[in-house]
Order: C-alpha cells, then structure tokens, then sequence
C-alpha cells in the first residue's frame, strides 16, 4: 500500500472503535489508505464522520492485500461497513485505471504513428529505397482478447497464442518481385574529334540500375545508317563509317579505359543504384576523309539475370518477358519492366518504354589538323656593319625562325611533340639570344637561348617565354658547337605545357601558332 498525498484524501471517514481505520477517497488509485493500530495507538482519531484527517503522525504502511487484511480483522459490524465501502472504491477505481491506462496507449500509438510518417516523408524526399528482390516478406496478425479477466495473446503464425500455446493459423509471406529499371546515358558532351586511320577512339556512356536487383545487362553498339542526325548538332548528319568497333566495360582497377584490363564485353552484377561505365572503342577510315565528317554509334543495354547467389563472372540470360501483364503468384519472383523508351532496340528500330532495353547515341566527328612548318633565317649583326646592313660573315649573327601553325579551318587540334633541326657545320648556336645590338646584349637574361611565342586566347601562358640549350627539363636543348642539334619538347616547354582544363600538353588548336626562334654564329 503507498499512502496518498494528503491533498488528495477526502472528507469521507469511517472510524470505528476496533483497533482499525479506514479512510480515503474513491478519486485516485491509492485513496482507500488502511491504517493498523497493531499493538497501540499510533495517533488519535477524530470523532466519527469528522471533516478533518485524524490528528497525529501517520502510522507506517501496511503492506500485502488490502482486502485480506480488512477480512482478517473483520470481527465487528464496523468492519463489515468498512469493507463494504472498501470493495466499492476498489471496483470504481479499477475503472478508472483501466480507462486511464486505454487512453496513454492511444496517445503513445498516435504519437508513434505520426513519428513514423513524418519519417517516411523524410525518407521520400531524400531517397528511393527498395527491398531487394527475391526477398520472403513475412506477415501475421495478432489478436489480444481476455478469458475470464486473463489477458490472452493470439497469433495468425504457427506460433499461435502466447500464453497458452495454441495457433489456428498461418503467416502470410510473399517473395518481393523484380523491378527492372535502368537508364544508358553518353558521357561525351560533343562529337569526339578523330582523325583518319585513328585506333583506339572512345565513345563513353553508363549504364545505372535503378531497379531494386543486381542485374546483368547485355551490350550492342549500333553503327547508324548514312544520313542519320548527329545527336548534338542535328543538322550535322552520318557520314562515314567506322573501320571495325567493339564494346567493353570498365573494370575500375584503373580509371578510363585500358586496353589490357577493360576486357568485359557485358555489365556483371550491377547492383541497385550502381553505374557501370561502358565504351565503344573503334578504329577509323583511312583517309581521304573530309573534315566534319560524321560517325553516328548508339549503345544498347539489354537486361539479363543475374548470376546464382550473386557469383559474379558469368553473363546472365537476357530477360525478355516482363510478367505485368499475368496474374502475380506470391511464392514466385517476377519480372516487371519499368525503362522509359531510348534511342534504338538491339534490332536497330526505335526503342520502346517496359521493353527491358535503354539506349543513347553519341558520334564521331572527323578533324584532322592541318598543321604547316615555315622557317626563315636573317643576319641580324655583324661585326664590321653591327646592326646596319649587317652580313653573314665570320662572327656575325643569322637569326632563325621556325613557325608552327593550325590552320582555322582545321577540324581538330595538333598534340605537337618535338621538333629537330641540325645547324650547318658553319653554324653554332648562340648561347645567349642576343639582339641586333651585337654580343654582351641577351634578349633575355644570359643562357636563354631559345624564344617562344605562342598565340592562343585560351592559354595561361600566352606570349614570349625562354628556355635555355641546357640539358634540363624546360624542354630545349641545343649544342653551342659548330654543327650541333637543336631540339625543341612542345609539350614541356612553358608556354605549351598543361594549361588548366582546356589546353594538353603540346595542344595546339585550329587558329593557333608557336614560332621558336633562335642565333647562330657564322664561324
């Protein structure tokens, strides 16, 4: 028994001259308060059906069942009317309790209800989750019911009642079917630029599982008919045709395509959410082959199972059924098609939406550079004239120019690597790249022996910059002896290095120029 706040005690007494007191209220569960004298009393009681609570200390709680113990002390007719007021509190208050205790459940169960929606909004929003396919998913209803005032559990599974150990009936379960969906998508933003009898030449897609089983996906790349529209500048049409082409997959142990490692030539368990990047690699025509002209390829995924148990390296039949339109069985994983329609079908007709197959298409574009080499040479000083009229004699500084250029016409950039020139035997390279003003006067600081300029807005280092004959990693070098070599690296020298994200090392671009000058000393 716990004794209840005073404040809670009503002004309902009954008080009796046997060594027993019972007072309390029938408002709360712990009204009716029990107090026993036992050997003496523990305080002074009021005179009967008083409005005040007894004066005096409370007396210690008694403990065990309240109606044993008004039963055990029942030996007057005092005690019969206590018990009788008693058991009529007790039944009001269980009542109550019970209606108290129904509506905290409610509100817990509405509480969590809507914390699981506001969840489930948040999951939505952020993300699509599905189960896995082939997953068993299990269900049973649970039934709670009282027997004779005993609270009883039971259950549609095997498991039955709770309690007593008895079932009448069966869990419902049903496998989760395949949801077949995915997108192929070209990575390339324009035609890829390629020259005649090029090899090795990529075109890029991936291919996303947005389904919710790892799959396999079948792969055909289509060669498109002359005449069809280039898919980024459509009034661009086919033109040409690649000399032979293949598919392959990227295995990922090293990123872009690699020839020895990329050999896969179908997706592989490609698990839901996932992106396989795919190419085209072809080889070109020979030349002739006017410049802009087009070669048109489309990738085609085609959906196929996966392999037993997920064990990967084996390529899956390819799924053409989608089991929509038959009545589901539950105790079978099925296949339901849900791709958007691509560009083509592996017949090479136009594709079409819940058909298991996706598609895009990119092109090649033919852009040879046309690149020319023009050198020049003129005396600059001699030591008889110096700067007026000068002449190549003994001593005396013949500057030489060579000009690299790509024409504006052309359809693709030239990746320059190196170019040599051998001096005359009469001819040895000035060390310093003086000006017309004779030795002792560099163009640059002492040892820059060689001037590059570059054109090209794009560039970050447009302009004049110098290199010395050094062997060094500038990218020039030369001998200063009579005879000696001149070799130029374009793609290390500082104006044609790499240049942030649109320029290679050595690029130079349709428009574009570098002249490399140099002296050399008549001996």
């Amino acid at each position: 028994m716990r004794r209840q706040n005073k404040k809670n005690i009503s002004h309902q007494w009954l008080v009796n001259n046997e060594p027993l007191v019972v007072l309390g209220s029938c408002k709360k569960r712990d009204g009716p308060i029990i107090f026993h004298r036992r050997d003496g009393p523990l305080f002074v009681t009021g005179p009967p059906g008083g409005t005040g609570p007894p004066v005096g200390a409370w007396p210690p709680k008694i403990k065990g069942n309240w109606l044993e113990m008004i039963l055990r002390k029942n030996q007057t007719n005092g005690k019969k009317l206590a018990l009788k007021w008693f058991k009529a509190c007790e039944e009001r208050n269980n009542i109550n309790l019970n209606m108290r205790k129904t509506k905290m459940k409610n509100f817990k169960l509405k509480w969590l209800l809507s914390l699981a929606f506001i969840g489930g909004l948040t999951v939505l929003n952020a993300s699509t989750v599905f189960a896995a396919a082939g997953d068993t998913i299990s269900n049973t209803a649970t039934l709670t019911y009282d027997v004779g005032g005993t609270a009883t559990v039971l259950e549609s599974s095997p498991l039955g009642n709770l309690l007593i150990g008895v079932g009448n009936g069966t869990a419902t379960n049903f496998i989760e079917d395949n949801l077949i969906n995915f997108t192929v998508v070209t990575a390339d933003g324009a035609s890829v630029p390629v020259a005649p009898s090029a090899v090795g030449q990529l075109l890029t897609f991936d291919v996303t599982n947005l389904g919710n089983g790892a799959q396999d996906f079948s792969l055909t790349a289509i060669n498109a008919a002359v005449g069809v529209a280039d898919p980024f500048i459509p009034a661009n049409l086919d033109a040409i045709d690649p000399a032979s082409f293949a598919v392959f997959v990227e295995s990922g142990a090293t990123a872009g395509y690699q020839v020895a490692e990329d050999t896969l030539t179908y997706i592989d368990e490609l698990a839901p959410l996932g992106v396989a990047r795919v190419y085209i690699v072809s080889t070109m025509p020979a030349a002739p082959l006017a410049n802009g002209s087009l070669a048109v390829m489309t990738l085609v995924a085609q959906v196929a199972a996966g392999d037993p148990a997920g064990v990967a390296g084996t390529q899956g039949a390819d799924i053409t059924t989608d089991d929509a339109g038959t009545a589901d069985v539950s105790t079978t994983e099925e296949d339901v098609f849900n791709d958007a329609a691509g560009d083509l079908n592996t017949a090479g007709a136009a594709d079409v939406v819940k058909n298991g197959q996706h598609s895009d298409t990119s092109s090649y574009i033919v852009g040879a550079a046309i690149l020319t080499v023009t050198k020049t040479s003129s005396t600059i000083w001699d030591p008889v004239n110096l700067a007026v009229n000068p002449k190549a004699i003994v001593g005396g500084y013949t500057q030489y120019t060579i000009t690299v250029a790509n024409d504006a016409a052309a359809g693709a950039s030239g990746d320059l690597t190196s170019l040599g020139d051998t001096l005359p035997a009469l001819l040895a390279l000035d060390a310093d790249f003086v000006t017309n003003a004779g030795p002792g006067n560099p163009t640059s600081a002492a040892g820059a022996s060689f001037q590059i300029d570059t054109t090209g807005t794009g560039r970050l280092v447009p302009g004049l910059s110098y290199c010395t004959a050094a062997a060094d990693a500038d990218g020039c070098d030369g001998s200063v002896a009579a005879g000696g070599a001149v070799t130029i690296n374009y793609a290390t020298v500082a104006a044609m290095a790499i240049e942030g994200v649109s320029y290679t090392a050595g690029e130079l671009k349709p428009g574009e120029s570098v002249v490399i000058t140099f002296n050399a000393i008549v001996q």
